[in-house]
């Protein structure tokens, strides 16, 4: 019987561009909020005047926004309620005919960008974690730093805080090795998220994991990342700084 290849499109929806696309996350009060900053599509086939819909979705929860037209969409933030945070925050963007449902072009899976901080190979996530200060998440799209949302206001605020980035940033970056070290050739995949990993372990002086089952080499050549990482952060001698600063304030 004949089946459907994974990457047939029997409806003919058009894919849009990621590079075409801008969506920031930002705090409103003690709610998160997207706005849509950029939907180019000027250099694409898609000419007609378009419907904008934008699908926010964690885990299984899910909320729909009605943006406008993509030649007078709203860019203006849009509070989000009601979903289930401690999942990572993805959004769909789709286009439609007015006047019809039928889709002719999305958007799949975006991750919006953090306007708090600046682009990383190890992007931070606010998240509902309960008591969990922080997690890993790896995901098809690389890693994703999670911190708790009700302890740090945004990513910058987390990253900011020395104890956060000395003790928490080593331990997760020591996690991602770990799993680069499981599939070493995705470095060398120009499809792959990890290949992007491949250009910072050079600029750090980082040889590439071992190619065989090695389990102590792997853990070495982890060991041997993360200090290079932590020797260029000067993790410890700035948080002995600031804990002899804080002394002195005490004795005064």
């Amino acid at each position: 019987m004949a089946r459907l290849s994974a990457r047939s499109n029997p409806t003919g929806l058009r894919e849009i561009d990621r590079s075409k696309v801008t969506l920031a996350i930002s705090d409103i009060g003690n709610r998160q909020a997207f706005s849509l900053e950029r939907l180019d599509l000027s250099k694409t086939e898609f000419k007609e005047r378009l419907k904008v819909v934008v699908i926010a979705r964690a885990g299984n929860t899910s909320a729909r926004f009605e943006l406008g037209t993509t030649d007078s969409f709203s860019r203006e933030p849009h509070a989000i309620a009601n979903l289930d945070l401690s999942h990572p925050l993805r959004f769909r963007i789709l286009l439609h005919e007015e006047g019809s449902p039928k889709l002719v072009g999305s958007v799949e899976n975006l991750r919006a960008r953090d306007e708090s901080q600046s682009e990383s190979l190890l992007p931070m996530e606010s998240a509902h974690l309960g008591e969990r200060v922080w997690r890993l998440l790896i995901t098809d799209d690389g890693p994703i730093l999670q911190f708790n949302s009700v302890v740090f206001p945004s990513a910058a605020g987390a990253e900011n805080f020395l104890p956060f980035s000395s003790l928490v940033l080593p331990e997760a970056l020591r996690q991602v090795m770990q799993k680069i070290a499981e599939d070493p050739a995705d470095l060398d995949d120009d499809d792959s998220p990890w290949h992007p990993w491949a250009k910072w372990l050079d600029a750090i002086g980082a040889s590439r994991p071992p190619s065989f089952d090695d389990a102590e080499k792997s853990s070495n050549w982890c060991d041997d990342v993360v200090d290079r990482f932590c020797t260029r952060s000067r993790f410890a001698t700035t948080l002995q700084a600031n804990l002899l600063k804080g002394a002195s304030s005490d004795q005064n």
